[in-house]
This record gives structure tokens, sequence and C-alpha cells, in this order.
């Protein structure tokens, strides 16, 4: 039993004759009778039968009848489906972002993914470069906002953009204009924990200006470096993307003479092609992040 046999027979059916069927399918009507005929020596069972009109189907012939609307009408479902899948209409897109970049990218990311693939199941996640990395490599998250260079080799990456580390400090101590790593000496520190690869950029940076920092509070997210810098009144540096638009009220971002910068970029799973709507997601996010980052924010340097 073939695909076009069943159409052939539905059509037969519908129209309630060989001679209008043919028109329709634009086929042959001989062809149309052959076709039909070995649908029904295969079955075993007449299928059609004769009547004033033209034809109409015999009970055993309705039970086909119906079978081969459903066969049809599944298949030019499962059609659509992965013609929308194909051109990024539809499917998943799981997508991972640093937490420096979460409050210059999510708003106009997702606008932009609803908008334009609003049948795109998207899956946002926040996290370190280390976290967000083992997540592409094992295959839980399809593109990641990471930074850069990568370690492992399994993770593809296209480089979008410096951002220098900038200063946040207690507004009621600070000047104005830049200032070098040895006048933060003294104060209290707060770093990202040991596992956030900022952690050792910034120590490594201290020890360059020729003190090690003593840290206070260690944190995991941005937000709680924002709850508390109020409570311990320290210093910490953070990357200029993730505080342009958000200083602490109470704080003030100072340039850094000496202070360390990182690369910025995309990276995904290089040992499989991404699906459509990844690559969508990934496209438009690469966009998002260059017109943020363009819009004349010091401490950002597109590449």
């Amino acid at each position: 039993m073939e695909l076009r046999q069943l159409r052939y027979f539905r059509a037969v059916c519908e129209a309630g004759g060989f001679a209008k069927a043919a028109g329709v399918l634009e086929a042959s009507q001989s062809n149309l009778s052959a076709q039909v005929g070995a649908l029904e020596r295969e079955l075993g069972a007449q299928l059609l039968r004769r009547v004033a009109h033209g034809v109409e189907p015999t009970p055993a012939g309705s039970v086909l009848l119906e079978a081969a609307r459903a066969v049809e009408d599944h298949l030019q479902a499962a059609a659509r489906e992965v013609e929308a899948l194909a051109t990024g209409r539809s499917g998943s897109a799981r997508v991972g972002l640093i937490g420096t970049l979460v409050a210059l990218v999510t708003k106009p990311f997702l606008e932009r993914m609803t908008a334009e693939h609003p049948g795109v199941a998207l899956t946002l996640t926040e996290g370190a470069t280390t976290t967000l990395e083992r997540d592409l490599a094992v295959g839980h998250l399809d593109v990641a906002l990471i930074n850069l260079p990568t370690s492992l080799r399994s993770v593809r990456t296209k480089a979008l953009f410096v951002e220098e580390l900038v200063a946040v400090l207690p507004a009621d101590r600070t000047g104005r204009g830049e200032l070098r790593l040895a006048e933060l000496a003294e104060r209290p520190w707060l770093l990202p924990g040991g596992e956030n690869a900022l952690r050792g950029v910034i120590e490594a940076a201290c020890e360059r200006a020729g003190f090690r920092p003593h840290v206070v509070y260690e944190y995991e997210t941005i937000r709680l470096v924002e709850e508390a810098m109020h409570a311990v009144r320290g210093v910490t540096l953070l990357p200029a993307a993730g505080v342009v638009d958000r200083t602490p009220a109470g704080f003030a971002v100072r340039r850094v003479a000496d202070a360390p910068s990182r690369v910025v970029g995309l990276g995904w799973f290089a040992e499989r092609p991404l699906e459509p709507p990844a690559a969508a997601a990934m496209a438009i996010l690469e966009e998002v992040v260059r017109r943020g980052v363009g819009q004349r924010r010091p401490g950002l340097r597109l590449l």
C-alpha cells in the first residue's frame, strides 16, 4: 500500500467518480482505476461500488477512506511542523548568559525573539562562564554569552566585544576621574566565588598592583553584589556592561587605569550544527549585544 494509492482512492471517493478525480489530480482515469484496483487486490476487499451518479465507497472502502484522510492530514501537519522547524519558526532554543550581561541583553533579546520567532520555546539560563561552558559541552545549552577564551575544545566561539573592569565603591569616599588599583588596597573587597573566572582575573591584577585584596564577601550573582555593598561598604571590580545602567544607590563607578579587561563573545557546541531555532536565537543575540555595546558606553569596545 502506497501513499499515492491512498491519495488517489480518497480523491475518487470525495469526487464521486474517476473522471472528476482525474481532473482534480491531473491524472489519467486509467491510472486512477489501476491504482484503486491494486489496493483492492492487496486488501482482498471491494472498496468502491457503482451507483447511478458515479461511485461510492463500500463499507470496507469507508473504513479505508477515513484512514486515508487521517494519514494524509497527519503527513501534511508533519510537513508544516518540519518546515517551521527548518526555518526557525518553531522548536526550542536554550540560551545562557553571564550575569553581568543580563540587564543589558535580556529585555531587547526577548522582545526580538517574541516578535520574530513566536513559535520558538525559549529557555534563558544565567550562570558563570565555567558553568555555561560545561552546559554547552554536554548539550544542555545551545548558545551562550561567555568570557573568552574558553578552555574547552568542544565549544566554538566568536568574540563580540572587549570590556574594562571598573571600580564600584561608596560615593562618599570617591573623587573623580580614573584611579589606580593601589588606591583601593586598604578597602574591604567583594569578589565573585572561586569558580568564577573573574575572581582570578581580579586577584592577578591586584597582585600586579602590589597587594592582595582583603575579601570580606564572596558573591555568585551580580544581584547579590548590590545588596552586599550596602551592608559592608566595600569595593569591587565589575565588568563595565554590568554597571553602566545600574550603579547601586550611594555608590559610584570609576574607571581604573591599570584594571584588566576581558573579551566577551558567543559560545556553542562545536560537534554538531545548530538547529534553525537556536541559530536564529544566536543571530538575534549577537545583534542585540552589538547594538547595546555600540551605544557609546564607557569601558566597552566592539570587535
